[in-house]
């Protein structure tokens, strides 16, 4: 039973299973949608403001947000822990090149298991194949994790963002409750001061005894995404029903004509 947790599967047993009718998906996505989703996914929102905190430098409160290193350092020192950073100043962009000559070997690494393993999977499949059951289990879940706390980081930021176009090309205004976290937005209640005046309403509504608040945009755009990534995009789902309905023969042969009255519903075959 220990044994069997670190089995693997050859490369040629992935393809094999990758290449059953039951588990292919149906690729709905293009080159310009599959780099859109790329570079969002590498170019995230923090990249703006993660910038700036460790070029200036950033003071925490707890010891849950001090980096690991500060401790060993002060271990190492016999000093006191400094809880923050100190800040990095024109030096930053000597750990942009660091960090991108890291991401360029990362990138060499995926290429080749790419070419070896040509199936879906990423990380999960790679480390099947490699490492065993157990760990491929493990990062499985861990890039669940990751996608899913990225996905809300970005969202967050996102919404800000758009709250802030709003208000500044349109003057539209939205309500504290609507474009915020709870805890956001009592943190902004309780500072008050100018940056109460970015929204029509700053009461948040009572229900069942409790305030509520939550990011609808933030909500709305991951949705959005999600349902793009599931089902594909209306063209590309008119494209799918009608190779379904009309047939793959026929369908290659009248594409265009099917897809619009498929669009409009007039096709009756």
């Amino acid at each position: 039973m220990a044994l069997q947790v670190f089995r693997t599967k050859s490369p040629d047993l992935l393809i094999a299973e990758a290449a059953a009718p039951e588990r292919q998906m149906k690729r709905t996505l293009g080159p310009v949608a599959l780099t859109a989703i790329g570079i969002g996914a590498i170019i995230g929102a923090g990249i703006f403001s993660l910038t700036g905190t460790a070029a200036a430098g950033q003071t925490f409160a707890s010891r849950l947000e001090t980096p690991v290193i500060n401790f060993i350092q002060a271990w190492m020192s016999g000093t006191g822990v400094v809880f923050g950073r100190a800040g990095a100043g024109p030096a930053i962009a000597a750990s942009f090149v660091v960090a991108g000559i890291a991401c360029a070997f990362a990138a060499f690494c995926y290429a080749e298991l790419a070419s070896m393993i040509p199936v879906s999977g990423s990380a999960y499949t790679y480390s099947y194949a490699t490492l065993g059951e157990i760990v491929a289990w493990i990062i499985g879940w861990d890039l669940i994790l990751e996608y899913a706390v990225g996905n809300m980081a970005v969202a967050v930021s996102w919404s800000g963002y758009f709250v802030q176009l709003c208000d500044s090309l349109f003057h539209l205004k939205f309500p504290l409750w609507l474009v915020n976290d709870h805890q956001t937005a009592t943190d902004l209640l309780a500072k008050g001061g100018a940056v109460l005046e970015a929204y029509s309403s700053t009461a948040l509504p009572i229900i069942a005894g409790h305030s509520i608040a939550f990011n609808l945009p933030a909500l709305l755009i991951v949705v959005r995404h999600r349902l793009r990534r599931v089902y594909g995009e209306p063209d590309q789902l008119a494209s799918v029903h009608a190779e379904r309905f009309c047939g793959p023969d026929e369908w290659r042969g009248d594409r265009v004509l099917r897809v619009h009255r498929l669009r409009r519903g007039l096709d009756d075959s």
